[in-house]
């Protein structure tokens, strides 16, 4: 078994310890990668990824940082990242970071979700139906339906009447 081969298959066991919700394992193996591949970015990103669902935002923004040195488009980092920054109630950074994934790939769904559901959290009702009325126009039609059905539980808990920039609602 080649190195590669030997580090792909930690890689492949530690995402699927992650998936399981086995995070010591998948901790373990993830920093036993980066023993021998510290620019590895795959393990950066499922430490970062780890750390963020044990709570454990600090290490998690570090992962995502380090990422981002490696990677300063990573998209999936700025995204981790701005989780980690709301979550450690630094939310204006955050939402610059959701922000910057969003303009890296518009159409991918997570961000907006994430940005969403940060700002509702954070009693900013009002901008995160906005998010999710921007995420309307830029995801796949097939991701729309969850957007409407998170803007319809928001409007529930906190009616509003504002529109978006064209007029549209949700």
């Amino acid at each position: 078994m080649t190195r590669h081969t030997q580090i792909q298959d930690l890689l492949n066991q530690a995402t699927a310890a992650a998936r399981e919700k086995r995070f010591e394992q998948a901790r373990r193996l993830i920093h036993k990668v980066l023993e021998t591949q510290p620019d590895n970015l795959r393990a950066l990103d499922l430490g970062g990824f780890v750390y963020f669902f044990e709570e454990r935002y600090a290490q998690a923004e570090q992962f995502c940082r380090r990422a981002l040195q490696l990677a300063p488009d990573h998209a999936y980092a700025h995204k981790g990242l701005g989780l980690c920054l709301a979550r450690q109630d630094r939310l204006d950074e955050g939402i610059e970071e959701l922000e910057r994934a969003i303009s890296l790939k518009p159409a991918w769904a997570d961000p907006y979700w994430d940005m969403a559901v940060v700002l509702s959290e954070n009693g900013r009702t009002d901008e995160a139906l906005a998010v999710l009325e921007r995420a309307q126009l830029a995801v796949p039609p097939s991701d729309v339906a969850r957007f409407v059905a998170l803007a319809r539980k928001l409007r529930k808990k906190h009616p509003i009447t504002s529109r978006g920039e064209d007029g549209a609602m949700l």
